[in-house]
């Protein structure tokens, strides 16, 4: 494909020449040549609109090149005024130029068929020419006006959906391109990435660019050729090129011009921010460390105990990395299954308090579940709660970061036995007494999903455990100052595009419950899919129905029923309640799980299952609400 105006005024004009020949041998008398310099573009001017539809179908495929900073030690010049930002020959530099980038190139590729067919049709047929040029301004008119319009919706719901450029760092919202490229990435490699990253903190641009070319070089060969033929510099070997002069060629316009490297490492620098790199590295380091306890031979519960066991170290290992002192706060308690039986259980929550000067007036705790399950199936734990885990670590960061309003504390606590039925929580909830927080805020999964939840004290009814004072108690108030919270992390995930999904009469079965069941205002906040909340909803419901036909029953007599002590009414009364809650597990055994619980407790809870740009985007939600919050007058 031409490169420039003049050569492609060179080309044309070889054409030309080639043209006037061919009519000359014919008998054709050869017409006078038209007056030199630049005239309107008309659909009689073939040779103009020709040269005009290369060189724009040349200008919209560069579209497709990212905003280039200059390198270090660079020179300035570029190949020419058309195409500023290109590489030179030799070892000229480069320009920034405002170019977009993920601009569409179905309607560049378009062009360069639009501008093929008329060149061959004109040269087979000279005398079709002025025809052909007219079906092909047609054709690049509607082509043309489509990309526009296209242009324009793509302008509009960017805006819409853009992050607040003030979150640029925690809510990144890289193009498509970029994130492709990362795909591309082998997990060594990417590991890597997420370490240099991180490492060089906000000063990507001098710092991650050396560090991200030398990883680009030791990629494998088919590793290199895939990003080679993303970026355009390259085609699949077994494929014909698309667009472009002449048609058929084997490497796009800017080929030769550009070094793939430099600018693979470009984008790929731009694809996480610091704070999102230390988020992924977290997480990973706490799943691996979860699967790593989980030795072959282990019978299921001498895995599960080793999983947690691993998990709590690795969290106390990073918040000591980040320098931070948890207090230890262990419990002890017991609790009754399903059958009525008691069982003894012992856990270690874990706290770590921020504070401005003087004395604590109003305390905000954030709360996550340390401890996983599924650990007999290969679970990591990586989504339930390696997410919220991570996301506690990176509130640590913040908060230790600036300091904190005279006499506002924020606590950030690990509970422990979340799966067991909320032990570590109710064992808080029973013991904080006067030291309760004013209110608290629960995290449990926030790296999935299409939007947030709140669950709030009004809905804590709905969870039935069978351990709680009452089974089935009553709501509890909602409070002036679970209220405010609410309204301030609503208000956070409108400035950053997060949906709250409308969940009534579902409840966020979490660590909130047993605070909301002691008088303790709390939330429970997690990310979900909309179409996933009425499957769980009615689960649910089922689970209660379930959990009240069982209390119906009384246990105490069964063993005097199996001996047929019981008189006729006694034992025709236990056997129907007996099949009302045998009907009830049934109905609740048969509902569909819903997607994302069918992905935990079990080996499909990996790495994988976490979106980072979503747990980000709670992240962000989390540290706007916490700001106002702490500026916020008490409600």
């Amino acid at each position: 494909m031409p490169l420039d105006i003049p050569f492609a005024r060179h080309v044309q004009g070889h054409f030309d020449n080639t043209v006037a020949r061919n009519l000359r041998s014919r008998g054709v008398p050869r017409q006078p040549l038209p007056p030199s310099g630049a005239r309107p573009l008309t659909v009689r001017n073939g040779r103009e609109w020709l040269v005009n539809a290369l060189a724009l179908s040349s200008a919209m495929a560069l579209a497709r090149v990212p905003p280039r900073a200059p390198q270090p030690g660079a020179g300035t010049a570029t190949v020419a005024a058309f195409l500023p930002g290109a590489q030179a020959q030799g070892s000229a530099g480069y320009q920034t130029v405002p170019m977009a980038t993920d601009v569409p190139t179905a309607p560049s590729a378009a062009l360069g068929h639009i501008a093929n067919a008329a060149t061959l049709s004109c040269v087979a047929q000279p005398r079709q020419c002025p025809l052909t040029l007219a079906a092909g301004t047609l054709a690049a008119a509607t082509v043309m006006t489509s990309a526009a319009a296209g242009a324009v919706v793509g302008f509009v719901l960017g805006r819409d959906s853009a992050l607040d450029a003030n979150n640029a760092d925690r809510t990144p919202a890289p193009a498509s391109l970029p994130l492709t490229l990362y795909d591309l990435l082998p997990d060594e490699q990417r590991h890597r990435l997420l370490e240099i990253v991180r490492d060089c903190g906000t000063d990507a641009a001098a710092c991650t660019a050396p560090a991200i070319r030398s990883l680009l070089q030791e990629l494998p060969e088919d590793t290199r050729r895939q990003i080679m033929v993303t970026l355009g510099v390259a085609r699949h070997a077994e494929t014909h090129g698309h667009g472009g002069w002449p048609s058929g060629a084997e490497a796009a316009a800017l080929a030769p011009m550009l070094s793939w490297v430099d600018w693979a490492a470009e984008l790929l620098a731009s694809v996480v921010s610091p704070a999102q790199a230390r988020f992924e590295l977290d997480l990973e380091q706490i799943a691996q460390a979860t699967l790593g306890a989980q030795q072959p031979g282990m019978t299921g519960a001498l895995r599960e105990s080793a999983a947690n066991a691993a998990r709590f170290d690795t969290i106390r290992a990073l918040f000591k990395r980040d320098g931070h002192t948890l207090q230890q706060l262990p419990f002890t308690g017991s609790t009754r299954d399903s059958f009525g039986f008691n069982q003894t259980y012992h856990g270690c929550n874990l706290m770590l308090e921020f504070a401005g000067a003087g004395t604590p007036a109003r305390t905000l705790m954030v709360l996550a579940h340390g401890d996983m399950t599924g650990a007999r199936d290969g679970s990591s734990g990586a989504s339930d709660n390696g997410t919220g885990l991570a996301t506690l670590l990176a509130l640590a960061r913040t908060l230790s970061a600036e300091a904190l309003p005279d006499g506002m504390r924020v606590q950030l606590m690990v509970t422990d036995l979340e799966e067991h039925g909320m032990l570590g929580a109710k064992a808080y909830a029973e013991q904080c007494m006067a030291s309760c927080p004013d209110v608290a805020l629960n995290l449990d999964m926030t790296g999935r999903g299409d939007g947030m939840t709140l669950s709030g004290s009004d809905r804590h009814h709905l969870y039935m455990d069978g351990d709680s004072r009452a089974l089935q108690p009553p709501a509890a108030p909602v409070t002036a100052a679970e209220a405010q919270l609410r309204r301030l992390l609503e208000a956070a995930a409108g400035e950053v595009g997060l949906t709250v999904h409308d969940s009534a009469g579902w409840v966020m079965q979490s660590d909130q419950i047993a605070l909301q069941r002691e008088g303790i205002p709390a939330l429970g906040m997690n990310l979900a899919d909309a179409a996933d909340i009425p499957l769980e909803r009615d689960m649910q419901q089922a689970r209660a129905r379930l959990w009240l036909a069982n209390a119906d029953v009384d246990w105490s007599r069964f063993e005097h029923y199996l001996n047929g002590t019981l008189g006729p009414d006694e034992t025709q009364a236990m056997e129907t309640r007996m099949d009302a809650m045998e009907h009830a597990m049934h109905t609740y055994k048969a509902l569909p799980l819903s997607p994302a619980m069918a992905r935990i407790h079990n080996r499909y809870d990996q790495l994988d299952q976490v979106d980072p740009r979503r747990a980000m985007a709670a992240l962000a939600v989390l540290e706007g609400a916490i700001e106002a919050w702490l500026h916020a007058p008490a409600p």
